[in-house]
């Protein structure tokens, strides 16, 4: 326990590190007065809630040996693919979320799109400083393609798509793939190009994992929210399998109690798996604390009401 609270309190300090980093690049704009970015509170418990992740896949680059100047490096690349993925989810949500703001721009698209263009030029500029170092050219692209294969699992979400509703290991191997596991594991793709490291590489398949099964927990409690929206949805159609009955006649409020004890127990396990490779790679985690970490995830997702099928 103390090794990984040492651990994550040093990521932490990178987080902030590379925060003040891109500060200092958005200074460069000269709108920069017009930008606000939300950088972590200087509380160490109250930034761990906000960015569990970042912060734990920075505890992952430093478990594996390296060095520190990169893993700050890192923190900037991290940062910004996730504006980049959150800024594209806005603009699909109508929504302002994210740790980039432009105050002086009222409509969403329009700042969506523009705090889009920011976090990729601020990315490419630390992409290019990362290939001089490796003498590579490679890992732009690299990034680009996953990030594709990301657009391409959300864009296959659409009811209207399918002739039928697409059964379970379909949505699992075309859809939760891209936006469950890659989506959270795209933030190791360039130091695991750049550190060659196969630590890193085990780290990375825990965090797949971890990730196909936060995404298999949301679309349960998105069921309904899903179909109203015309998305397909993992939980619907192991329902569907289970019980021979289509989506529009499922009563949503009224799951059959034994299919949801399995699928949340089922989701557990696999969350599970995902820290038990994480541990047996040589991260200081251990069953205790992954089971602290996974009551706190389900609060952060308003699930406080579901933490007793955790154990």
């Amino acid at each position: 326990m103390r090794k990984l609270i040492k651990t994550l309190t040093k990521s932490f300090n990178i987080l902030r590190e590379s925060q003040e980093e891109i500060r200092a690049e958005l200074k460069n704009y000269k709108f920069y007065d017009k930008i606000t970015l939300k950088d972590s509170n200087r509380n160490f418990v109250i930034s761990f809630k906000s960015n569990f992740f970042t912060i734990l896949m920075l505890s992952l680059l430093l478990e594996s040996g390296v060095e520190r100047k990169r893993c700050v490096s890192y923190g900037k690349i991290i940062l910004l693919l996730r504006q980049i993925v959150t800024s594209c989810d806005n603009i699909l949500d109508n929504e302002r979320k994210g740790i980039l703001f432009i105050e002086s721009l009222k409509n969403l698209v329009v700042e969506n799109s523009l705090i889009t263009l920011v976090s990729q030029e601020l990315l490419t500029k630390e992409i290019f400083r990362i290939e001089k170092e490796i003498t590579s050219n490679s890992l732009q692209s690299k990034l680009l393609e996953k990030l594709y294969c990301i657009a391409e699992g959300e864009s296959l979400r659409r009811v209207e798509l399918y002739r039928e509703y697409p059964d379970s290991n379909y949505i699992l191997d075309k859809v939760h793939r891209e936006i469950g596991g890659e989506l959270l594991e795209i933030s190791l793709t360039i130091p695991k190009i750049v550190e060659n490291n196969l630590k890193l590489n085990k780290f990375s398949q825990g965090l797949f994992i971890i990730g196909m099964s936060l995404q298999a927990l949301d679309d349960f409690f998105d069921m309904a929210e899903d179909f109203e929206d015309g998305n397909i949805n993992l939980a619907t159609s192991k329902y569907r399998e289970e019980f021979g009955i289509e989506p529009q006649n499922i009563d949503f409020k009224k799951l059959d109690v034994k299919f949801v004890e399995k699928y949340i127990k089922d989701t557990i396990d696999e969350a599970y798996h995902g820290f038990e490779i994480l541990e047996k790679s040589g991260f200081p985690i251990d069953r205790n604390m992954s089971k602290f970490i996974l009551k706190k995830l389900f609060i952060l997702r308003g699930l406080k009401d579901y933490i007793h099928y955790i154990e």
